[in-house]
């Protein structure tokens, strides 16, 4: 497990480099998702400063991050599914703000970003994991799929933000 660690203040500039491209890359896709502003460098102090950021490095280089996601223990606006319904009623672990270095793109770093994912959730003892994602990201898609999560249903994030969920059940 040492391709992940909990992100630091040091890592900022590399973090917001990583979400600027993966922002860039929806851009060109079409996709809304990060067009306005969300997240922002704020966004991921907090989540270091809640030591709630992980950041995925460089296989060859641990100085380079390749990625970076924000895992927590609960989400509000999960409480209210407007279509399906979870899988569980566990406690359950969130993924939320990945983004990918666009230099890592194709080189498997999507997959150790959630390989972290499942890693964090089974040293805290949580048995649910829980995601969303915007209908038009093919990418996290994939990924979602490819790691055996189910579509639960839609949730509404603030302010009117359409979102599908997924839960996985480890």
């Amino acid at each position: 497990m040492g391709f992940f660690r909990l992100a630091t203040l040091k890592d900022i500039n590399q973090i917001m480099e990583a979400v600027e491209d993966s922002r860039e890359i929806l851009r060109l896709q079409g996709n809304g998702q990060w067009q306005d502003g969300y997240p922002n460098k704020d966004d991921f102090i907090n989540d270091i400063n809640n030591q709630n950021l992980y950041v995925v490095l460089d296989k060859n280089d641990e100085t380079k991050i390749a990625g970076v996601c924000a895992l927590t223990f609960y989400e509000e606006d999960y409480h209210h599914l407007y279509e399906g319904e979870w899988l569980t009623d566990l406690d359950y672990m969130v993924m939320h703000r990945v983004a990918l270095n666009k230099r890592y793109a194709h080189q498997g770093y999507g997959d150790l970003l959630f390989e972290t994912f499942l890693d964090v959730a089974k040293l805290k003892g949580y048995h649910s994991l829980r995601i969303d994602t915007h209908e038009g990201n093919a990418v996290m898609r994939h990924l979602i799929t490819k790691f055996d999560f189910e579509f639960c249903g839609r949730v509404i994030l603030p302010p009117n933000k359409d979102r599908m969920v997924f839960e996985k059940v480890i």
